[in-house]
């Protein structure tokens, strides 16, 4: 969107007052890339009724499918794949059928534009993963990591904050592995020293790490930085050792409870995702992981039935399971975790903790924020009254609780 207003390209929340339509797609489970479908043969019949002139489909399908989506959907005017952003304006201007579905990394360098509330903002490290999941399908699609350079992220990050950004959130594939295909070995601590430096920056949030390599110097550095929250997304997907080995994922659960451990010790809350179903999981194995999810009181969690997708090594896999015992299983687990997170938000009663305040939610009648300790749009919120001012970070004393949010006033 940046690289479009860059270059006097306008965009409209009007669809007609609209020329041209880019559907920006995921491709990462069936479910993803049938909704994508869907979209595109919504914006196909606009087309087709005359509403809109182009219609351009960017992101992970066409990176994933090529130029077969063109044959499949002849109406498409242009497809840019993940690394191809910069040529989403020559794909707008083409006068003819056009692909941009470059292998090559790309370093993307226009102004951005905010699509978040203006006082947070995602910061892409790097892109691509390395490790080779057996159910996963991003290297397929983007290939191995590639990380951006010290000196673009911290050029961002300065731009964002002079927007008036307070928060930044890393994102990757994989953060904890930033740095490893440019400079040799991850760089992912000293990549955080740099831009605690930069002034205006009051949270730094940490998302996506990779447990393998989660390493005792990155919990110290949480724990001991004055602008790193002590908070840490860390995907573990599951822990019986069989089938975190068929999964092709590094480490075993004494790996595991070991990092979690330490982040918990070090009052560092933990998001964690698990894969319920993946072939092989029988009632012992999910049994196990249930046990551990009720002892370990994660402070959130998220719970994915095992998708089976052509391409990945466990496509081909033997004892697949039944999408009923999936459910069962999921379901399960998100209970357990309820139980964990309302218990958790008891604890919080009483004190005084800061706050971001996000947003008014008129049908509360409260404004909305999140404590340190929670991301934005998959967390805990905080119900919040008093002398308010959004965007900023105010003290706020707890006085009640519901299961997945906290109820207070500012002081």
């Amino acid at each position: 969107m940046g690289k479009l207003l860059e270059n006097n390209i306008y965009i409209t929340l009007n669809l007609e007052e609209a020329h041209s339509i880019i559907i920006n797609t995921c491709a990462f489970l069936q479910s993803a890339r049938n909704e994508s479908e869907g979209v595109i043969q919504e914006f196909i019949e606009k087309k087709k009724a005359g509403i809109v002139k182009k219609l351009i489909v960017s992101g992970c399908y066409p990176s994933l499918c090529g130029s077969s989506l063109m044959d499949r959907f002849p109406e498409i005017d242009a497809i840019t794949g993940t690394n191809d952003i910069n040529h989403i304006v020559d794909a707008l201007k083409s006068d003819r059928k056009a692909q941009f579905l470059s292998r090559d990394f790309e370093l993307v360098l226009p102004s951005r534009f905010l699509v978040t509330l203006p006082h947070y903002a995602y910061l892409k490290i790097a892109d691509g993963c390395s490790h080779r999941c057996a159910f996963c399908l991003i290297p397929n699609i983007k290939g191995n990591l590639h990380s951006f350079e010290r000196e673009f992220i911290i050029q961002e990050a300065e731009g964002l904050v002079n927007n008036g950004v307070k928060e930044i959130i890393i994102i990757a594939q994989d953060t904890t592995n930033y740095g490893a295909d440019i400079y040799g070995k991850s760089m992912f601590i000293p990549l955080l020293e740099e831009l605690e430096k930069i002034k205006g920056i009051e949270w730094i949030r940490v998302l996506y790490t990779y447990p393998g390599e989660v390493t005792e110097d990155l919990v110290s550095y949480i724990k001991n930085s004055e602008k790193v929250v002590p908070y840490i997304d860390m995907p573990i997907q599951h822990i019986n050792n069989t089938i975190l080995r068929n999964m092709n994922r590094i480490g075993q659960r004494k790996d595991i409870e070991k990092i979690v451990g330490l982040f918990k010790r070090n009052d560092i809350a933990v998001r964690t995702t698990l894969i319920v179903g993946f072939p092989g999981e029988g009632e012992k194995e999910f049994e196990e992981l249930k046990k551990f999810v009720e002892e370990t009181q994660f402070d959130h969690l998220g719970v994915f039935k095992y998708f089976r997708e052509e391409g990945t090594k466990s496509y081909t896999m033997e004892n697949q399971v039944e999408e009923s015992v999936k459910e069962r299983r999921e379901n399960t687990i998100k209970s357990i975790q309820d139980k964990i997170s309302l218990n958790r938000n008891k604890t919080f009663v009483g004190r005084t903790i800061p706050v971001i305040i996000d947003y008014y939610d008129g049908k509360e009648e409260m404004f909305v924020g999140r404590t340190k300790y929670d991301a934005p749009e998959i967390d805990n919120i905080v119900l919040v009254k008093g002398a308010v001012t959004v965007g900023e970070i105010q003290d706020v004393v707890v006085e009640n609780v519901k299961k997945h949010a906290l109820m207070g006033r500012v002081l």
